[in-house]
């Protein structure tokens, strides 16, 4: 039961050469969880690699970009909603679940810290909107509690992951502090901004400036370019 099926990566609800639906990908998640991170399922000692690769195809194509309430009404979302609630369920119980997964995982924990924060912070605009629904588990609270919960969860698995056992030399504790460090210097910047802060303000994680205006962000990704 530790090894896990052939990944359809990348996810092919969103891969023009894989006619998979948003439907049959869900499915496929729900099997994940089913069959190998169940609570009652052994614990995963093998393929670490194919699990840090679903998690990091889930990270960047389902909590990486959260619609906001200026681009589409929440009620229209629920294929959305739906998707990135399985994507937290199955990204909370890898890390949970999978032996090692936070070893060797520097730029990977990364990632989903910072993607959940993200998701995090497009929740809690839409919490200040007058959202109606018909199902409570499908309500912006519901969506940013599980969110959270999530954030709260591997970064509790970073801090009490055993580094004599796991024998690295930069242990998860490490990456934890790493990603502390950043959320207390992007506090400072928030404190004493460099630039007048705007609604198109961006905030960005392990770069320089951490805070920028949306139009300077398109223009260093020109001058990249």
């Amino acid at each position: 039961m530790s090894a896990v099926p052939s990944t359809p990566f990348p996810i092919p609800a969103f891969n023009s050469s894989n006619n998979t639906t948003p439907a049959e990908f869900l499915k496929f998640l729900r099997s994940l969880v089913s069959q190998y991170l169940g609570d009652d399922c052994p614990r995963i000692t093998e393929n670490k690699i194919a699990w840090v690769t679903i998690v990091d195809g889930l990270a960047d194509h389902f909590l990486g970009s959260f619609p906001l309430p200026d681009m589409v009404a929440w009620s229209t979302m629920e294929e959305k909603v739906v998707m990135t609630e399985v994507t937290l369920d199955v990204t909370k119980r890898v890390f949970s679940r999978v032996n090692d997964i936070y070893n060797g995982s520097e730029i990977l924990l990364k990632k989903v810290i910072v993607r959940l924060l993200d998701l995090c912070r497009a929740l809690d605009v839409w919490m200040e909107m007058d959202v109606i629904c018909g199902d409570e588990t499908f309500l912006p609270s519901h969506m940013k509690e599980r969110a959270f919960d999530a954030v709260v969860s591997v970064l509790r698995g970073m801090g009490s992951n055993d580094p004599i056992l796991s024998g690295e030399d930069n242990p998860s504790w490490k990456v934890l502090r790493a990603i502390l460090e950043e959320c207390i210097e992007i506090g400072r910047d928030l404190v004493a901004p460099t630039t007048p802060l705007t609604s198109c303000t961006i905030f960005r994680f392990f770069q320089k400036p951490r805070i920028v205006a949306l139009k300077d962000q398109s223009s260093q990704e020109q001058e990249a370019h």
